[in-house]
C-alpha cells in the first residue's frame, strides 16, 4: 500500500455501501481495510495484555507473544466486536441515519491479518414523501353551546369555591366524612386508622359508604364487608372483613350565590353575565377547535391512504409497548393477544404522527415565540386570568410543550383544511 493509500485508509477507515431495501429498512454491507483491522486487533491484544497475570512474569509485561498464544480467539472476539460496533456508529453518523431497534449483524467474514466484511441490517425511520395533501371532501360537524353546558360550568365553578359546614345529622351523598376505621376480628382490633372523604365520590368501597350512611356523628357501629376482588391490594381483594368505623364528623358542601360578586372572585369578571358569556366564548372555541381536530383528522386518513408507506416493525413495537403496559407476571399469550387486537388503531397512531411530524417540518408549522405568546393571550382572556397566571398554571402542570405542540398540530390540521373541500 503507498503511503497515499494509507492515509486514505486512515481518513476513511470503513466502505460502506447503504441498500435501501423498502421504506424503513436499510441493508449496510461494511469493508474494513486490512491495516484498520490489524490496528484494532493490536489494541484488544494491548487491553488484554494488561490484565493478564502469568506466573513469572509481571501483571502487564506478558510477552505480547505468549498473550497471543493463550487468548487468540478472545483477541479476534473482541476485534471483530469493536470494528462492527465502530463502523455502524461512523455509517450512522456520516450517512444521517436515524436508527431505530436494534441492527442486525450477520454474513461476518474475518481472518486475522486480512480485511472484516459484514452485512448490517437496520430498521430507520421513514422519509415520508406527502405528494398529495388537497383535493379531499370531508363533512364538518356544526358546533352548538346549550345553556345547560355553560350552567355545568358554572356549577363546577361553584363546588370549586364550596364552603364545607358542619352537619349535625347522618350524612348523605356528596357530603364530606370524617371516620375511624380499625379492623375487628375476635377480641382483637387493629390499630384504628383516620380517613377523610367524599361520599358519592368513589374514594371508598360500597360496602364501607353504605355503612357510613346509617351513622350519626359521633356514632360507632360494627360492619361487614366485602372487598371487590379487583381492590388495589392483592391481601384485601375478594375477601370479607369484619370492620369497626366511628363517624367523627359530618361537613356539607355550602355552595356560594351567583352573584356578580362570585364571578370577580373567580376571574377578572364585572358581571356574572360577563362571567357566563366568557364561558360559553371559551366552549365554543373549544368546539370549534374540537370539530377541526376531527375534519383534521379525516384528513389525515386520507393523507395516509393516498400517500401509502410502511411503518417500521421496532416503532410500532415501541408504541405497542407504550399501549399495553401489562405487569409482571401476565400471562405472555394473553400479552399478544392484547397487542395484536390493538395492532391496527396503533398502526393508524404511528402513521398520523408520522404524518404530522413531516407536514409540521416542510411547511415549517412550528410556533415561534411570539404566536405562542399570542396564542396564550387569548387563552388566558377566555378564561378570565392574565398570561403570566396562566403560564403559570401549565408550566406548573408541565402542559407548556404539549400546548405548543397542540397548537402546531392545530396550525397542521388548518394547513390540510385549506386544501380540501369542507363542507
Amino acid at each position: 500500500m503507498s503511503a497515499a493509500d494509507a492515509r486514505t485508509a486512515a481518513a476513511d477507515p470503513f466502505d460502506v455501501a447503504i441498500k435501501r431495501e423498502n421504506d424503513y429498512l436499510r441493508r449496510l454491507d461494511i469493508t474494513v481495510a486490512p491495516p484498520q483491522v490489524a490496528a484494532a486487533r493490536r489494541r484488544e491484544a494491548a487491553k488484554i495484555r494488561k490484565t493478564t497475570r502469568i506466573k513469572g512474569f509481571r501483571k502487564g509485561k506478558v510477552p505480547i507473544r505468549i498473550v497471543e498464544e493463550r487468548y487468540g480467539p478472545l483477541i479476534d472476539e473482541r476485534t471483530v466486536d469493536a470494528l462492527v460496533n465502530g463502523a455502524f456508529r461512523d455509517a450512522v453518523r456520516r450517512h444521517d441515519l436515524s436508527t431505530i431497534g436494534e441492527p442486525v449483524v450477520s454474513e461476518v467474514d474475518y481472518r486475522p491479518g486480512e480485511r472484516l466484511s459484514f452485512r448490517i441490517d437496520v430498521e430507520v425511520m421513514p422519509k415520508v414523501d406527502l405528494a398529495r395533501t388537497g383535493g379531499f371532501r370531508v363533512k364538518r360537524r356544526d358546533v352548538d353551546v346549550p345553556d345547560t353546558a355553560i350552567d355545568e360550568v358554572v356549577e363546577n365553578f361553584r363546588k370549586e369555591h364550596a364552603v364545607l359546614q358542619p352537619a349535625d345529622r347522618q350524612p348523605r351523598s356528596g357530603d364530606v366524612v370524617s371516620v375511624t376505621i380499625r379492623e375487628h376480628e375476635g377480641d382483637d382490633d387493629a390499630p384504628a386508622k383516620p380517613y377523610r372523604f367524599e361520599l358519592g365520590a368513589g374514594y371508598a368501597i360500597p360496602d364501607v359508604e353504605e355503612a357510613i350512611l346509617t351513622l350519626a356523628p359521633g356514632e360507632e357501629g360494627r360492619f361487614t364487608v366485602s372487598y371487590p376482588e379487583d381492590f388495589g391490594s392483592e391481601e384485601l381483594a375478594g375477601t370479607t372483613r369484619s370492620l369497626r368505623i366511628h363517624l367523627d364528623d359530618v361537613r356539607t358542601s355550602q355552595l356560594p350565590e351567583l352573584t356578580d360578586e362570585f364571578a370577580s372572585e373567580v376571574g377578572n369578571f364585572s358581571t356574572l353575565v360577563e362571567f357566563r358569556e366568557a364561558i360559553e366564548e371559551e366552549l365554543r372555541l373549544r368546539g370549534e377547535r374540537e370539530a377541526d381536530e376531527e375534519v383534521g383528522e379525516k384528513l389525515v386518513d386520507a393523507v395516509i391512504e393516498a400517500n401509502g408507506f410502511e411503518v417500521p416493525p421496532s416503532l410500532l413495537s415501541h408504541y405497542l409497548d407504550r399501549v399495553i403496559d401489562a405487569p409482571e407476571g401476565t400471562d405472555p399469550e394473553q400479552v399478544e393477544e392484547a397487542r395484536r387486537s390493538v395492532t391496527p388503531v396503533v398502526e393508524r397512531q404511528v402513521k398520523r404522527d408520522l404524518v404530522l411530524e413531516r407536514l409540521i417540518e416542510d411547511q415549517d408549522l412550528d410556533l415561534s415565540s411570539e404566536e405562542f405568546d399570542e396564542r396564550l393571550s387569548k387563552l388566558a382572556e377566555a378564561r378570565g386570568k392574565s398570561v403570566v397566571e396562566i403560564r403559570r398554571q401549565l408550566a406548573r402542570e408541565k402542559q407548556l410543550d404539549p400546548l405548543r405542540r397542540r397548537f402546531a398540530i392545530d396550525k397542521a390540521f388548518k394547513f390540510l383544511i385549506d386544501r380540501s373541500d369542507v363542507t
